[in-house]
């Protein structure tokens, strides 16, 4: 408060650190710190062990952070902020995180920790680690993202994470470890970078989910804010997204696009465990490394790959939208597709070495032949309302409308619209009145 006398709080406090120690710290069982109008800098990376950085929480704490900025702080876990010991940290409102430093989690580290963030003007950007280059969670960590009950008028323009860059793995978020999870609604994950997952990076049993949660009173983004995204992410394997040895990920009802790599340049699955779900989700868009042209847009290795009621178009690379690689009997990819569209590619799925295990159901592409293992699909023209401008809805009269029957799990949900599916249309069923694609 500028005056004793002043109701409303104005402008920041700062607090800076000596470059050596964390410029903050708090530990303990049971406490309880509400931090507001703070400007923290100066944390160091060397000092007292496992206080450095800006801010570090650890022990049963719980910490709030409202109109907080976190920038210009080192340290080995957690640039930005730590976490660690079963302590959780709420990101409220209005908290940037940026240019900060870190061997793992350039702006954020959690180990066997809770980091719930509220989308609401949240933005972790332009930090760099080693891995995980804006967020890194370990062996156990939670990271959630969504609106609150108890806040039912703050404005929703979700949790950004962008520009941050890892030199290994997890150019935006690093997720690590069995029951390491990222939970995450409204978020984009933008222009990041590293060597492999420049968007997201699951390995080692960590879970990385990423999609819109339409059930319950919850609040969201404007469609127009296209809130839940993967674009403009770069790697050398994996470009928006890459699950390694055990990781998972799912996406359901994200954008996926404008996504940069030499392999993969948009997923990138590798391991017998590993496994990539999409669903109701746009792949568009997405280019190979000047240093391989040919690229595909899903590369695999093993694991399991399933899409559903998802679009893929427009992305560049070679005439397969999904490679697979591997040794014989060693390393096996299954695939599975249902009720999607697939534009501009010849081969669905193309390999070299392994044999896949493959089956494809109410799935069009739109040049080439028709699909080894594919039922009740076909090769017909495609076209969507306005591709140019990002506009991928379905014309009327399109073949992919009222083509397939409500099995996929997918069917049961809205569209990436919020529409429901199974609208019967004026068209004539051709397996039933569900349309394929996003929309």
């Amino acid at each position: 408060h500028a005056g004793c006398g002043d109701l409303a709080p104005a402008g920041t406090t700062p607090l800076v650190g000596n470059g050596a120690w964390a410029t903050l710290g708090i530990a303990g069982s049971g406490i309880s710190v509400r931090l507001e109008r703070l400007d923290i800098s100066g944390g160091g990376a060397s000092g007292d062990f496992g206080r450095w950085g800006g801010l570090n929480v650890s022990g049963q704490a719980l910490v709030a952070l409202a109109d907080v900025a976190i920038h210009d702080n080192r340290n080995r876990y957690g640039g930005g902020l730590q976490l660690a010991g079963n302590a959780i940290v709420e990101l409220e409102r209005n908290v940037d995180i940026h240019h900060n430093h870190a061997t793992a989690g350039g702006g954020i580290h959690a180990d066997r920790a809770t980091l719930r963030v509220r989308p609401h003007g949240i933005a972790i950007h332009d930090n760099d680690a080693i891995n995980g280059g804006g967020i890194a969670l370990y062996n156990g960590a939670q990271l959630s993202v969504g609106t609150s009950l108890d806040d039912p008028w703050t404005p929703v323009d979700g949790l950004l994470i962008a520009a941050n860059h890892a030199d290994d793995t997890g150019g935006g978020v690093l997720v690590s470890g069995s029951g390491t999870s990222m939970l995450a609604d409204d978020t984009v994950v933008r222009d990041n970078s590293a060597a492999e997952g420049g968007g997201i990076y699951a390995s080692n049993g960590g879970y990385a989910q990423l999609a819109r949660f339409r059930d319950g009173p919850f609040r969201h983004c404007p469609n127009e804010l296209e809130c839940v995204r993967l674009s403009g992410n770069t790697a050398e394997r994996g470009g928006a997204l890459s699950a390694r040895d055990g990781g998972s990920a799912h996406l359901s009802e994200v954008i996926v696009r404008g996504n940069t790599a030499a392999g993969g340049s948009a997923f990138w699955m590798y391991g017998d465990a590993s496994q990539v779900r999409i669903l109701s989700s746009l792949v568009v868009r997405n280019s190979c490394l000047d240093s391989a042209p040919s690229c595909a847009t899903i590369y695999t290795a093993g694991g399991a790959l399933r899409f559903e009621h998802s679009t893929f178009a427009d992305n560049g690379g070679g005439n397969a939208l999904i490679w697979g690689d591997g040794f014989q009997y060693a390393i096996v990819t299954d695939i599975k597709g249902y009720s999607s569209l697939v534009a501009g590619k010849p081969k669905i799925f193309d390999f070299f070495g392994a044999v896949p295990t493959v089956r494809y159901d109410c799935v069009l592409k739109d040049t080439g032949f028709a699909e080894f293992a594919a039922t009740r699909s076909a090769v017909l023209p495609l076209a969507f309302q306005d591709p140019a401008r990002g506009d991928y809805h379905l014309p009327a009269g399109s073949a992919a409308v009222d083509w397939c029957d409500g099995a996929p799990v997918s069917s049961q949900s809205p569209d990436m619209d919020g529409t429901p599916r199974g609208l019967d249309s004026a068209k004539a069923d051709v397996f039933g009145p569900y349309d394929l694609g996003a929309y």
